[in-house]
């Protein structure tokens, strides 16, 4: 019955090495997987990154694009309201010329 123990120790300790063995073999078959997907990894995070860097730079550029939409936008309406009152304004010269005419005649005479 002696034997028995023995066997079953030996046997465990067969089953310990061959488990031991499995595992560095797995780890080793990893680490070349592992090292391409973390050299993966990296390639997206530059890739992220320029693409963050190209987003900051078009939101500025849309910033600069809009404040000179709007300069535009502001010279154009003033632009536009000044030639509305370019008939009020007329009116009001010639009323101004016809009287002056007029005060110079009666100041003549």
């Amino acid at each position: 019955m002696e034997w028995i123990g023995w066997a079953s120790l030996a046997i465990l300790i067969i089953a310990l090495v061959f488990l031991a063995v499995s595992a560095v073999k797995a780890v080793k078959s990893m680490k070349p997987k592992i090292d391409h997907l973390k050299a993966a990894q990296e390639r997206i995070q530059t890739e992220t990154n320029k693409i963050k860097g190209e987003t900051d730079e078009l939101k500025v550029h849309q910033e600069h694009i809009m404040a000179d939409v709007d300069h535009a936008k502001q010279a154009v309406t003033l632009t536009v309201n000044e030639t509305k009152q370019i008939p009020q304004n007329a009116k009001f010269l010639a009323k101004t010329a016809l009287e002056s005419r007029k005060n110079k005649k009666t100041a003549k005479a």
